[in-house]
């Protein structure tokens, strides 16, 4: 079960992960040790609709966590070369505190939607 908090110490790598409606954006701190999650809705073109789940995550649970997301977004079960989850950028070095990060993450959401 993942433990509840809100901040994490400094967002050391940020890998982006897409499905055919969602962006997740997972950050980690330089250990790797802790992981948070942010989902961002593709299906709204004029909204940008963001879901942070508050949670912190541990290095297997957010690899349960991608697994899932990448079996449940497959065009048929079971298929593997139809992945509905795919890495799409990878970022290191954002540290900072709650406001820096936050900053940082609607920088790379601008960049993306640019």
């Amino acid at each position: 079960m993942p433990q509840t908090a809100a901040f994490i110490g400094g967002i050391q790598k940020m890998v982006l992960y897409e499905t055919r409606a969602r962006y997740f954006l997972v950050g980690s701190n330089q250990a790797e040790t802790k992981h948070r999650v942010l989902k961002i809705d593709r299906t709204e073109p004029k909204d940008l609709v963001i879901i942070d789940d508050k949670h912190v995550y541990n290095q297997q649970e957010v690899r349960e966590l991608l697994s899932r997301l990448d079996l449940g977004n497959r065009t048929k079960m079971g298929q593997k070369g139809s992945s509905g989850l795919s890495k799409s950028v990878m970022a290191f070095g954002i540290v900072g505190d709650g406001k820096t990060t936050y900053m940082a993450e609607i920088m790379l959401l601008n960049f993306l939607f640019q």
